[in-house]
């Protein structure tokens, strides 16, 4: 690849990202779907605690949230978001090409997430996203996805 090829992946990568960050703030299932290799990873274990081994409480729910496959990954996100208001940031996209159809990246977050009114916080949280990507049909897709964790608030 030559350095505009390799600019044009590296933008092209961060705008499917922030398709990903858009599609779960706005409960677009359909549009997250498009966002997914058929046969992605998704480790979630981290979601509510730092370090994904939380012994009890709201943290330890997300202990196990380890997911195959697009359609199992969308179901589980989906799911996980429920009608819970939320807002994704992604920044400090550091994303390297390995060839023309393979990538790699980090992301830093935040995320912030309320009940459905808006009213209680639920979680607010710092970290990063350690990613995959492939281009599949002309098109880069996250193929493996794992949340990491500096800093975890949750509400009560």
């Amino acid at each position: 690849m030559d350095a505009t090829q390799r600019l044009l992946a590296i933008e092209e990568i961060k705008q499917l990202k922030g398709r990903y960050f858009r599609a779960l703030d706005t409960k677009d299932w359909a549009a997250m779907r498009t966002i997914f290799c058929d046969d992605a990873t998704f480790d979630a274990r981290t979601s509510f605690s730092i370090d994904g081994q939380a012994e009890g409480g709201k943290a330890a729910e997300s202990n196990e949230w380890f997911y195959e496959g697009g359609d199992t990954i969308v179901d589980f996100i989906s799911g996980a978001a429920g009608k819970n208001r939320s807002v994704h940031h992604g920044h400090c996209h550091e994303v390297e090409i390995l060839s023309a159809t393979e990538a790699r990246g980090v992301i830093a977050m935040e995320d912030l997430l309320w009940d459905e009114n808006g009213e209680a916080m639920i979680l607010h949280g710092w970290g990063h996203y350690h990613e995959t990507y492939r281009k599949v049909d002309g098109a880069w897709r996250i193929h493996t996805s794992r949340i990491t964790r500096l800093q975890v608030l949750l509400g009560q």
